[in-house]
């Protein structure tokens, strides 16, 4: 099982064509918010209508559709998606980490900092995958995680 964890698009077209050519092959696409729409491009023009797509909302987001926080079932791990702004991650990811703990989600998904970063401990993970489009660390991309049974890989993927 391939998921695509995106975040922070905000309305790069030029990007979003370079992502659809690397997760056509993905069973899932997640995207963690500011420019949600982005989300409903990739899906359009990936061309494959196996992919199951889903997003949360960030704060550039206004939507009264798209919830901004979310719990999804992949294979049996339970995984938390937000945004992140709601949690303080540009402080700290305390808050955040405790929310994935207190919903029972050993692998939890952000956004917000325009920052790369997975973070393993105890087999629980905190995955932010940075922007694409407007990256503060110098890396320009996503991620993608490979689920086969309980092994669990997610790796830095560059635009």
């Amino acid at each position: 099982m391939l998921v695509a964890i995106i975040s922070d698009t905000h309305r790069d077209h030029e990007v979003l064509n370079k992502i659809i050519h690397k997760v056509k092959n993905c069973d899932y696409i997640l995207h963690l918010g500011d420019n949600i729409e982005d989300l409903k491009y990739i899906e359009d023009r990936a061309n494959n209508k196996k992919i199951i797509c889903m997003g949360v909302k960030g704060n550039c987001d206004y939507s009264n559709i798209v919830p901004s926080e979310r719990i999804v079932d992949i294979e049996g791990h339970k995984i938390f998606m937000t945004h992140g702004h709601n949690y303080g991650v540009k402080i700290d990811t305390w808050n955040i980490r405790r929310r994935a703990f207190e919903l029972n989600c050993k692998i939890c998904l952000y956004g917000h900092t325009h920052v790369f970063g997975i973070n393993e401990e105890n087999g629980s993970y905190l995955i932010n995958p940075g922007s694409p489009s407007i990256s503060r660390d110098g890396k320009r991309g996503f991620v993608i995680m490979e689920i086969r049974g309980e092994d669990v890989r997610p790796y830095f993927v560059e635009i």
